[in-house]
Parts: structure tokens; C-alpha cells; sequence
């Protein structure tokens, strides 16, 4: 369960959860390691570019990447509440990081960002 989000989108992020066959709470480890990662010393940055589609759980950036799955998954109210509750550690992410040019485009924002 993320704090302060409503009984609602709650709701809605267990529903996603059981729809796309996850453990319950998995948003919410999500949310919790993504605010985790964005906190780290730059040095323990560089294992981020290690990439490993088969499990969500083991990369920061792929716990982002679900995290805005949930979001898009959401209703309008539910997704607000969430992306404002995600804003604070990814606006902590922007502010430690650059834009790598050398990245492709259709990447995600997390996935073409470097730390400085």
C-alpha cells in the first residue's frame, strides 16, 4: 500500500496487480525502491545500466518502468493521485541526472538519463 493514496486507487493498483499476475504489493515495493534508488550516493548509480527483463525486481530502473504501467492503467483521479505521489523521487532523479544524447528516443525519460 502507498501512503496517502485513496481507497480507490488503491483498489485500482491491486486490480492491476492481479491482472497482470504480480504479487500483491508489488506497486507498492515498487514505490518504495524507486524512492530508495533515487537516494543513493552517485556511485551506486553505474548498476543501473545493467537491464534484466525478466525481473522487475531486480533493477531500479524497471521498477520505474512498472510504476508508470500502473499509471496508465489507472483512472484519471487514481492516476493523478499516483503520479503525484511518484513526483518528489523522480524530480530527485532530474535533479541528479543528465539527459544522455546517446541513448534512443523511444526509451523512457529514466532510461536516457545519466548521473553526473
Amino acid at each position: 500500500m502507498i501512503r496517502g493514496l485513496s481507497a480507490s486507487a488503491s483498489r485500482q493498483i491491486a486490480a492491476f496487480e492481479r491482472d497482470h499476475a504480480l504479487s500483491a504489493g508489488e506497486v507498492a515495493y515498487a514505490f518504495a525502491r524507486w524512492n530508495a534508488a533515487v537516494r543513493r550516493p552517485p556511485g551506486d548509480f553505474d548498476h543501473f545500466c545493467e537491464r534484466d527483463d525478466t525481473d522487475l525486481r531486480n533493477y531500479d530502473f524497471h521498477v520505474r518502468t512498472l510504476l508508470e504501467n500502473t499509471v496508465h492503467a489507472l483512472t484519471r483521479a487514481a492516476r493523478r493521485e499516483l503520479t503525484a505521489a511518484i513526483r518528489p523521487a523522480d524530480e530527485r532523479f532530474l535533479d541528479r541526472t543528465v539527459h544522455n544524447p546517446l541513448t534512443p528516443p523511444e526509451l523512457p525519460w529514466w532510461l536516457r538519463r545519466i548521473h553526473t
